[in-house]
């Protein structure tokens, strides 16, 4: 399964080496869920979470009957999450960041940043034509030749070209840095798509996860459930590397006799 989160923003983070580290910090608001998918009903098996808050006024009829139905406050954002059967959480159930180890890998999906309409030098990263000597006014930022000779006098799709860049779904895997789960906050190594504020699915990797290098790393399978009168620690950090990073092996120097 996994979580919904909303992007907060990006910091920096020093682990015990004194590396420092880009992470994207992302909140967890009132994560529940909200029904489950089955195959004998629907054909398929998933979880469906809810995010968020939305108020009573702005629910549809349709939409305040499932809540209703399902009772459990209007949510603002509405996702799935396909997983199998032994995976499908009750109904009702709160979600937390502790679903997550720090050092674990997670599929984060959301939508990039919409850029607009882009030039080739922009958008696939064209060199351009010379600055000064010998181009015309308008043509410093032209592609150049986007045909072939005359015995293919067409153009290729997918070829490069100006338009439109943006605005696409994005998968992009991380490593869990830190979670809190007083504030129910993840912070995940590198950067994700969206903006400030956008939702994005932070659901568990495939393949790295259940990797050879991984195995020492404990997973809460389904989720993370407490146990009554156990206490946890709020802040959990990522596993420091076992080498110095900063320690740069000593290269051999040949002997000039030989």
């Amino acid at each position: 399964t996994g979580l919904l989160a909303y992007k907060i923003g990006m910091m920096s983070l020093w682990d015990g080496w004194g590396e420092r580290h880009a992470v994207t910090v992302c909140q967890v608001d009132r994560c529940v869920v909200m029904d489950q998918r089955t195959l004998d009903k629907d054909g398929y098996e998933a979880c469906v979470m809810g995010i968020g808050y939305k108020p009573i006024h702005k629910v549809t009829k349709p939409m305040l009957g499932v809540y209703i139905r399902s009772q459990i406050e209007p949510k603002s954002r509405i996702a799935e999450f396909k997983c199998s059967s032994d995976c499908l959480l009750p109904v009702g159930h709160e979600m937390s960041v502790r679903h997550f180890t720090p050092g674990q890998q997670v599929f984060v999906s959301g939508w990039s940043k919409d850029k607009g309409y882009l030039g080739v030098k922009k958008r696939w990263g064209f060199a351009g034509q010379n600055a000064s000597h010998g181009v015309e006014a308008k043509a410093h930022s032209s592609p150049g030749s986007i045909g072939q000779s005359k015995t293919v006098n067409v153009v290729w799709r997918f070829k490069k070209m100006a338009g439109h860049a943006g605005g696409d779904p994005r998968v992009v895997n991380c490593k869990v840095f830190r979670i809190e789960a007083q504030r129910n906050l993840i912070f995940l190594k590198g950067c994700v798509p969206g903006y400030k504020g956008s939702l994005i699915k932070i659901s568990d990797a495939r393949g790295k996860t259940h990797h050879r290098h991984n195995r020492h790393i404990p997973l809460h399978f389904p989720t993370f459930v407490p146990e009554p009168g156990v206490s946890y620690p709020v802040t959990l950090e990522c596993p420091d590397a076992e080498q110095d990073p900063f320690l740069y092996p000593e290269i051999a120097i040949a002997d000039k006799e030989k």
